[in-house]
């Protein structure tokens, strides 16, 4: 199963069954294992072979990336896609304290970061395959920051007025944003971007499995309580397309001996139709 024609607004197709379970207010739960996941060569990345055989063919497209650069790349691809974002027009808009507005102000944080890491791994890395997996992280994620940011100036707030502390819109207690679930610490960043070649490949697989999964669980929560349509629908996608995401990288590591441990995805059931 790959997602090379996928487009930004579509979602992934039905996923296998997998382990299951019930949330304690029951709820149910896939573990979502995916064998079929098995990711195509130069997915999201049609010139990936271009590129490596204008390196050499082993080595990283480029090296010395540095974190600075990657964040402003990434900020470039997010403009891009709030210049595309879709207009969201409701006669009453969530209020400043709601689920809607706290996880869309919330989620730009965290997806910036995760374009940041891609962007490091599309620079540095060596594999073409893990190379087009931060390609379709890019593409996906500068969307939805794009849709994301449109919809809160369109309901008259910004990522500006956010809180200093995340998460309260979940109803549990605050904490800073660095500490949303997923969040990489600033030792994580610079490992990253100090890696090169098949180092960096499998550091982003790794941190950005975590990265998804902690974004998977703010999705969710969003896509249960949210009360705007599109919120929740774009939720939802977010849901499944990282779940999606995460057993690609899981599968992939596995099949090509990467050192890492990446847990299979757990998702709501009903989300992964």
């Amino acid at each position: 199963m790959t997602r090379a024609t996928r487009e930004p607004e579509t979602t992934p197709t039905d996923a296998a069954a997998g382990e299951a379970g019930e949330d304690r207010d029951g709820t149910s739960w896939t573990a979502y294992p995916m064998e079929d996941a098995e990711p195509r060569a130069g997915a999201g990345g049609g010139d990936d072979d271009r590129d490596d055989e204008e390196h050499g063919g082993d080595g990283p497209g480029a090296s010395g990336l540095s974190w600075g650069r990657a964040l402003a790349l990434g900020a470039a691809l997010a403009f891009l896609g709030f210049a595309v974002g879709m207009v969201v027009t409701r006669d009453r808009p969530p209020g400043e304290g709601s689920v809607d507005v706290g996880f869309y102000q919330d989620m730009v944080t965290h997806h910036e970061q995760a374009l940041g890491v891609a962007t490091v791994e599309v620079g540095n890395g060596a594999d073409p395959v893990v190379r087009s997996f931060a390609r379709e992280v890019l593409t996906f994620q500068s969307y939805e920051v794009g849709v994301m940011r449109q919809t809160l100036s369109d309901w008259g707030y910004s990522t500006a007025d956010r809180p200093d502390e995340a998460m309260a819109w979940m109803g549990m207690e605050p904490v800073p944003a660095e500490e949303m679930p997923g969040y990489l610490s600033d030792e994580e960043l610079e490992s990253m971007t100090q890696a090169e070649g098949s180092e960096a490949d499998e550091l982003f697989l790794e941190l950005m499995a975590d990265h998804h999964r902690g974004g998977l669980h703010m999705a969710v929560e969003a896509a249960e309580r949210a009360s705007d349509d599109g919120v929740r629908n774009l939720a939802e996608t977010m849901v499944r397309n990282q779940a999606h995401e995460i057993e690609e990288y899981r599968q992939w590591a596995l099949d090509h001996d990467y050192d890492v441990e990446i847990a299979p995805p757990e998702a709501p059931a009903d989300m992964l139709d």
